[in-house]
């Protein structure tokens, strides 16, 4: 009778585990594997290309943040800015973040740049508007000034859409796990059902 107690109970589990690995996320519809793997890069790099005057890409910030902030040890998103040679917007706006970064400042000011650009309707595409905006929050405007006019941050902006395309991507926000695999609101519905399959991605990356 405990013998077949035991068996009744193993046989549940292996049921629960079968079932949980059939509801995962499927290749072809909640992610997709690149066509090309982008070589040199670690098995379970996360990179994240993103647009500042995409709502999207905001709504899907803070939930981004808080994954990265709990793994073990925490992950460093590396972050590509979404940039086409002939979308000047998109390209001013890779000057801006490669102009923060450049600073040590494009984490912490990822948000407040999405609120002034998406909720306050700020056109912060040229250095004008960018400096005007950097001195609301309390930065160091002649540094500011400097990045954004630097020949770092000039050639990172050029650099940007060939890097884009290295990892195949064609809409923002889009997650590349391991260089290897892609996924994204648009293809999975909603930021936190994007962020479960990411985490899944992430997770396994290693053993694929």
């Amino acid at each position: 009778m405990k013998k077949m107690i035991r068996l009744l109970a193993l046989s549940t589990v292996l049921t629960c585990l079968l079932g949980a690995a059939a509801t995962g996320p499927k290749e072809g519809e909640q992610y997709f594997r690149l066509k090309h793997r982008v070589t040199g890069v670690d098995a379970r790099q996360v990179v994240e290309v993103f647009w500042y005057d995409c709502p999207d890409s905001y709504k899907f910030e803070k939930p981004l943040e808080a994954w990265a902030a709990r793994q073990s040890p925490a992950v460093k998103v590396v972050r590509i800015p979404a940039a086409w040679t002939d979308q000047p917007d998109q390209l001013a706006y890779a000057r801006l973040y490669y102009t923060l970064d450049r600073l040590g400042l494009a984490e912490r000011e990822a948000l407040p740049v999405f609120h002034a650009v998406r909720d306050q309707h700020r056109k912060l595409t040229t250095e004008k508007n960018v400096l005007a905006w950097a001195a609301t929050q309390g930065l160091d405007v002649s540094r500011v000034r400097a990045a954004y006019r630097s020949k770092q941050v000039t050639d990172a902006v050029k650099a940007a859409p060939a890097l884009r395309e290295r990892y195949q991507v064609v809409e923002e926000p889009t997650v590349v796990v391991g260089g290897r695999f892609r996924t994204s609101p648009l293809q999975v519905g909603n930021a936190a059902d994007t962020l479960s399959v990411m985490d899944h991605l992430y997770r396994t990356a290693a053993h694929r």
